[in-house]
């Protein structure tokens, strides 16, 4: 009994001293996403997206770099071990805590991804650069974000806008979603800040 009790102590200090990042998943890696690069409507390229409500209507691509590193380095990489990005999820939210979809933030969307990694070696980390659509095209014909059309120049109803002081900030909060060859799944998550308006030629 004494033996027992020793072993479930030890395995409950063990537990305590291991950092999250190593308990977020049933894998042996760690995935993360390392950066968030969006192209704004002035053409400057960041972690801040300035999304144009028109025109024309485009969508908003961003490129994500993800990267896999090792829990245990002592280990070494097996090909069961290469990780599939196979979706993503791009959730809209607002900082005053308005946060219903299609009235305050833009509706949800998920997209396929098939990305493939290389499983890292005992050190170092590999990565792989995948583009999503951050925002889609749909989405600036929907409320909330065609209110601000109106809002700019409630005169026009399409065409060019010659500009609003209306805006809409969100943050958009994207999820990664991967498997290993063997069935492993894995998650990484990041944010991206989006303002939405209309921003005319100066």
């Amino acid at each position: 009994m004494k033996v027992k009790a020793a072993v479930a102590l030890f395995a409950l200090v063990a537990a305590g001293c291991t950092p999250d990042w190593a308990r977020d998943n049933n894998s042996p890696l760690v995935m993360r996403i390392a950066s968030v690069s969006a192209e704004s409507a002035d053409g400057q390229t960041g972690a801040i997206l300035h999304s144009d409500l028109c025109c024309p209507i485009v969508n908003d691509p961003a490129t994500l770099t993800v990267e896999l590193f090792r829990k245990n380095v002592s280990l070494t990489s097996t090909p069961i071990e290469d990780v599939l990005l196979t979706r993503y999820e791009v959730v809209y939210q607002r900082t005053d805590g308005h946060n219903i979809e299609g009235i305050d933030v833009p509706f949800r969307i998920t997209g396929p991804l098939q990305t493939r990694i290389h499983a890292p070696s005992t050190t170092g980390e590999t990565a792989a650069d995948v583009v999503i659509d951050v925002v889609r095209h749909q989405a600036k014909v929907e409320a909330p974000i065609a209110n601000l059309r109106d809002n700019a120049n409630p005169q026009l109803v399409a065409g060019p806008l010659s500009g609003g002081d209306v805006f809409l900030t969100v943050i958009a909060h994207i999820t990664i979603y991967g498997e290993t060859t063997n069935g492993r799944s894995l998650t990484a998550t990041a944010d991206l800040q989006i303002t939405f308006a209309d921003y005319a030629d100066q």
